[in-house]
């Protein structure tokens, strides 16, 4: 072998071996590519997860808190006094319309009722006026309430 011909092997070797390196090269980054891919999807789903644990856990410790006052205003057992037996029962009627149906059915059904006999309420020329703005703000809560159920977080 002459010394031309051991000059060109030595060349071509360095080539492919240059080649094997870019080729490992790529190959490692692609790989770290993929690997940081799925370990972001996996960190948002993660993320998701807490994020809807926590609006849940935050719904319904503002939920207990609503019951806590109105169990509160159920043991204090009324007054004689008539300007505080109106304050708690306006008290009460507004904790149960705030918690909702699905929480308290039955005070609902005996206290509220449905969206249908609440606009009944608001034709009912006898009513005073104040009475028809809570029945509104009522109407607004109830579809708060369903926006909120209806929200898909995930």
């Amino acid at each position: 072998m002459t010394q031309d011909a051991l000059a060109l092997w030595i060349q071509v070797i360095a080539v492919l071996a240059a080649i094997g390196a870019v080729v490992a090269a790529v190959l490692a980054a692609v790989t770290a590519s993929v690997v940081a891919v799925v370990l972001g999807a996996l960190d948002r789903r993660n993320a998701q997860r807490i994020s809807v644990r926590d609006h849940e856990f935050q719904r319904l410790f503002r939920e207990q808190e609503l019951l806590q006052r109105l169990l509160e205003n159920y043991n204090r057992g009324g007054s004689t006094d008539s300007a505080e037996a109106s304050r708690m029962g306006s008290e009460a009627l507004t904790l149960i319309g705030a918690i909702g149906p699905q929480r308290l059915p039955e005070l609902w059904a005996n206290h509220v009722d449905s969206d249908a006999a609440l606009h009944a309420l608001l034709d009912d020329p006898e009513m005073p006026d104040y009475k028809k703005e809570a029945i509104k703000v009522q109407l607004a809560l109830n579809a708060n309430h369903r926006d909120l159920r209806g929200l898909d977080l995930r």
